[in-house]
């Protein structure tokens, strides 16, 4: 049998602390007291103490041991803080390289010796030993003061320091923080935050202190969503539990904080980044989940329609150039990315990422992580990138002039480099590729393509349904369409209307004309008309033809991208198409 399955009678015997006969007596009074066995054997005398902790260490699985205070040195004091140890029932005994063996009430407590390991950044190693004998060296071990302090003495050469009291008040509250944070109901809520947010399909969870409360917030399909506020009393519990799960200093509350954790949920691992920052009320925290499992990398399956998709493969097959992807944060370019190198990534080519951060894991592709704390930039690392000899190359972000020049000298090189650009729509890629201060030989002579890219919400199909648009809709989108999709909101939907998002696109390819005009400086409408005149659809059109097909709704076109700026005559000419 397992020794962690014995029970602690048989242990006892077979550690030949009692015989049989000791035990079934005991037994027969523990049918009428309902006493712990362990406590009537040491009140018959038959163990003591330490006999009885030696057992329930085996039982634990873990090793006994002996508390000497006299061998604790006093730096162990800072490793493990006072009023977790004394929260937690733990005392730390002593560092051996990488870890630190700990006693520990219960040393089975996965959750204190995840955060245990979190706070102390080393390997936690549980070890049992007499449960009155640790909270006695508990108390001893932290009740040691220097004899100025115990003595009430004021600091040596009585330095006083400007706002001591209010740090001091500080440090007490942060203590304070720290214990809750500990407490069971404050681990179960975040937890169930968390689990809930990944049922509900949200990208990020926010936590915004305000003066009646926490607000938590989810966002799903790109909107906000109001889900509870949390009371005032448990405000500094929950963001100090965030804190600790992504590692940040508990005790900073006037500088913003980044960490990542990460978690569980049915087999799938979801990668959590955190960010806080410090607000009227207390720090502000958004956490962006980050779900491998939910992630499409089928270019067929991001809303590309056959126009578009058509016209985006015929760049992505071209052996060298640049293709960027535009548009603003969090309008699924890394995604489109993604997508676009499972599409081309074959065994005998190298593909190689620079990403700041890495936010989904590729098989096949050496994804390479940008730190600028350290020096390494989105300009350094891609130098290096460059000297491992790759065929394709994605740079998360063009940022600066460097990185673009490198990028755009890679491409003329002999390399497919994706990256992408925050701008409006694609042809304002240009004017900001030279606002930036690249020379416009190199832009005309290495951008090969740029897509414009939006997301929209998809209409829930439980509960669409067509309708006939009003005077409104007929004079904005043309007195031939008959019929417009609506929705209603259902269970399946949160009662929104919508379930899940797809993208618009505009893919402009850069052709002699579009390349001469770069060379001019053109403003990027005239870049527009031209890639237009040779075939590009907007992402306005792109969106209303989605629309009218019943896959997102007017009013969504309408905020995200608007409607296309044409003629009535031609408008409904598109629209009949």
């Amino acid at each position: 049998m397992h020794k962690g399955r014995l029970r602690i009678g048989e242990i006892l015997i077979q550690l030949g602390y009692i015989t049989p006969e000791q035990l079934n007596e005991a037994l027969r009074i523990q049918q009428s007291t309902q006493e712990l066995l362990g406590q009537i054997l040491r009140r018959l005398g038959y163990i003591n103490g330490e006999q009885l902790a030696r057992a329930q260490a085996y039982q634990f699985g873990v090793e006994y041991e002996h508390i000497n205070l006299n061998s604790i040195s006093s730096e162990m004091r800072n490793i493990i803080p006072a009023y977790l140890a004394r929260q937690l029932r733990v005392l730390p005994l002593r560092k051996e390289k990488h870890r630190v063996v700990v006693a520990m009430l219960n040393p089975l407590d996965i959750i204190a010796r995840d955060d245990l390991q979190r706070i102390t950044g080393c390997y936690i190693k549980p070890v049992y030993t007499d449960p009155e004998v640790l909270q006695q060296a508990i108390e001893l071990l932290y009740s040691v003061d220097s004899p100025a302090e115990a003595e009430g003495e004021p600091p040596e050469d009585n330095l006083v320091l400007l706002g001591a009291e209010e740090e001091t008040h500080e440090q007490e509250e942060a203590d304070r923080v720290a214990q809750l944070v500990q407490q069971a109901p404050v681990v179960r809520l975040v937890n169930d935050i968390l689990l809930q947010a990944v049922r509900m399909g949200a990208s990020d969870i926010h936590f915004e202190p305000k003066r009646k409360g926490l607000r938590l917030r989810y966002r799903i399909d790109g909107d906000l969503v109001d889900i509870r506020t949390i009371p005032t009393s448990m405000m500094p519990a929950v963001i100090a539990r965030v804190k600790v799960l992504a590692e940040l200093n508990l005790t900073e509350r006037r500088l913003p904080q980044d960490g990542r954790f990460s978690f569980q949920v049915q087999a799938k691992r979801i990668d959590v980044r955190v960010s806080t920052l410090p607000n009227q009320h207390g720090e502000r925290v958004v956490l962006r989940l980050l779900n491998n499992s939910q992630v499409n990398y089928r270019l067929d399956s991001l809303g590309f329609s056959d126009v578009n998709i058509e016209r985006f493969q015929s760049l992505i097959r071209q052996p060298y150039g640049m293709i960027l992807i535009t548009g603003p944060t969090g309008s699924g370019k890394t995604t489109t990315l993604y997508a676009t190198l499972r599409e081309i990534s074959r065994p005998e080519i190298n593909i190689m990422t620079c990403e700041d951060p890495i936010e989904y894991e590729i098989e096949d592709i050496s994804q390479s992580n940008v730190n600028e704390k350290v020096g390494l930039t989105f300009a350094a690392q891609l130098r290096s990138i460059l000297r491992q000899d790759p065929d394709v190359v994605l740079i998360g972000e063009i940022r600066d002039r460097e990185t673009a020049e490198i990028a755009c000298r890679a491409a003329l090189t002999g390399h497919l480099v994706f990256s992408t650009l925050h701008t409006n729509d694609a042809a304002s890629a240009f004017p900001r590729l030279i606002d930036m201060g690249v020379e416009p030989f190199l832009i005309s002579s290495s951008v090969i393509g740029v897509i414009g890219q939006r997301l929209l919400r998809r209409l829930c199909p439980s509960c669409r349904y067509e309708d006939t648009p009003t005077p409104e809709e007929r004079q904005a989108i043309g007195r031939g369409v008959s019929h417009i999709y609506r929705t209603r909101g259902c269970s399946q939907c949160l009662q929104r209307g919508y379930r899940g998002r797809l993208a618009v696109h505009e893919v402009l390819i850069v052709n002699h004309t579009i390349q001469q005009l770069i060379l001019q400086r053109a403003e990027a409408q005239r870049i527009a008309e031209e890639a237009i005149r040779a075939g590009m659809v907007t992402m306005q059109q792109d969106a209303l033809a989605k629309a009218l097909a019943g896959v997102t709704s007017l009013q969504e076109v309408i905020a995200k991208v608007g409607l296309p700026e044409t003629e009535q005559t031609e408008r409904e000419m598109l629209l009949a198409a």
